[in-house]
């Protein structure tokens, strides 16, 4: 078990963003453990945002009519790591069901953007994505060896998708955020301290 090395991982990404392949095609090159070993990864470096910033940072929105390649620089970083911890529920859902069990939830997202919010103090803001973070790991972690690592569930917005399709989104949507959280700290108004 070991992490994709992260030109590896841009590779992938790009790929998928080129249009030269999927998610699930991404997700299935590798092993659920490494999948779960880069999540890990990424999720540490997001706590690392939280657990670093101070909560003006943390709360400083991108300017009116900042605009990004990929068009997700509307939001403070707490509103997209907010929608980060809420999206968990909707892989969960699906690796849940992937393996037969139906659970429900107290919150699932209901759209692209859905629970972001920007009113969590700092210390509640680390705490709930680590509990976010160790249940989704400690889920993926406990996959039983005989799962049928090739059934699939419809996605909505990118197909059909495999246990290890789901993970790897769940990473590349990590890997989108961050990417975005990091750029609220070229704009002129984020604070130095």
């Amino acid at each position: 078990m070991a992490e994709i090395p992260a030109a590896e991982l841009d590779a992938s990404q790009r790929r998928f963003y080129a249009g030269a392949s999927t998610i699930e095609a991404e997700g299935t090159r590798y092993t659920l453990a490494d999948l779960g070993d880069t999540l890990r990864v990424t999720r540490g470096q997001i706590q690392q945002v939280v657990d670093t910033w101070s909560q003006a940072q943390l709360w400083t929105q991108p300017p009116e009519g900042a605009v990004s390649p990929d068009g997700e620089d509307r939001w403070s970083a707490t509103e997209a790591i907010t929608h980060l911890i809420a999206t968990e529920n909707w892989y969960r859902l699906h690796l849940w069901r992937l393996r037969g069990e139906k659970r429900m939830f107290d919150l699932m997202v209901r759209g692209l953007g859905d629970q972001a919010h920007n009113d969590i103090p700092k210390d509640a803001l680390s705490a709930q994505l680590r509990e976010a973070t160790d249940t989704l790991l400690s889920e993926i972690d406990a996959m039983p060896l005989d799962v049928d690592m090739t059934a699939q569930r419809d996605s909505t917005f990118f197909g059909m998708l495999s246990i290890r399709g789901w993970v790897y989104l769940a990473i590349n949507h990590d890997l989108i955020h961050l990417a975005q959280i990091e750029r609220v700290k070229t704009y002129a108004n984020f604070p130095q301290e």
